[in-house]
């Protein structure tokens, strides 16, 4: 066998292998296209319209199939374990019904601050705001989390004297809950500084409690509100944290 017949051998055999890897390959990408447009994959996906900020309710979803091609990574398939592992909401933009759900497109109530005002809806809460003296209460130890009873000074006059009223004589001062606390620019309190110095706290009360936040209000207006912690509640301590590292990681 000369050269020149082992030359078109060779050749030949080249054009077949890669017409066999273009081939293969060709099949491949088909299959993989075909496969991912016709395999239906059961996924959660919204059977309403739910608003920016709403909580996500079981009655809000249902599994259904759509094709694997526009499943996105993060798709929820088991809508019983999402729920159980906690409370979530949409973000700004909601889901429109058919939208697949998404675990990046939710916020848990902590995480997010008005999903947390959504929640109080849903707990039959409400917060309110009192101006307080915290470096005369304890400074640093008044958290979210912390239960304190009121303590309210109320100046008197020429014909008055000073009151200093407590749970003891106003039981509504008592086992107060803080969620939250503010400095005077209503911004998260430093760590040093004059901005350290806490001026706001916010206390979450039952919806039925409006006595408790009219006698607050009062207090506010007419004197001095000192808090004295006599408890903690973690849970509200730890959901406080996480939203305000939530906060600094958008900064």
């Amino acid at each position: 066998m000369n050269k020149a017949v082992r030359q078109r051998i060779w050749k030949t055999l080249l054009v077949m292998i890669v017409f066999v890897v273009i081939f293969y390959v060709t099949f491949k990408i088909n299959n993989r296209y075909i496969r991912e447009n016709t395999e239906m994959v059961r996924v959660a996906v919204a059977i309403r319209e739910i608003p920016a900020y709403t909580q996500i309710k079981e009655e809000d979803l249902i599994l259904a199939k759509r094709p694997l091609s526009v499943i996105p990574k993060d798709a929820v398939y088991d809508t019983k374990e999402l729920l159980e592992s906690g409370t979530y909401y949409t973000g700004e933009f909601g889901l429109e019904a058919g939208d697949i759900l998404r675990v990046e497109r939710l916020f848990l109530s902590d995480q997010n601050p008005l999903g947390s005002l959504a929640r109080l809806r849903d707990e039959n809460k409400m917060l309110i705001a009192v101006n307080t003296n915290l470096v005369q209460s304890t400074a640093n130890l008044v958290i979210p989390g912390a239960v304190v009873d009121a303590v309210v000074f109320i100046a008197g006059d020429n014909e008055t004297p000073d009151q200093v009223i407590s749970p003891l004589e106003d039981p509504r001062l008592g086992d107060l809950l803080v969620v939250d606390k503010k400095n005077s620019e209503a911004a998260i309190p430093a760590e040093k500084g004059r901005d350290a110095i806490p001026a706001v706290i916010t206390i979450m009360l039952e919806r039925e409690e409006l006595d408790i936040a009219e006698a607050l209000v009062s207090y506010n207006e007419l004197g001095s509100i000192y808090l004295l912690p006599v408890g903690f509640e973690g849970d509200i301590y730890l959901a406080a944290q996480a939203k305000v590292e939530t906060e600094q990681e958008k900064i």
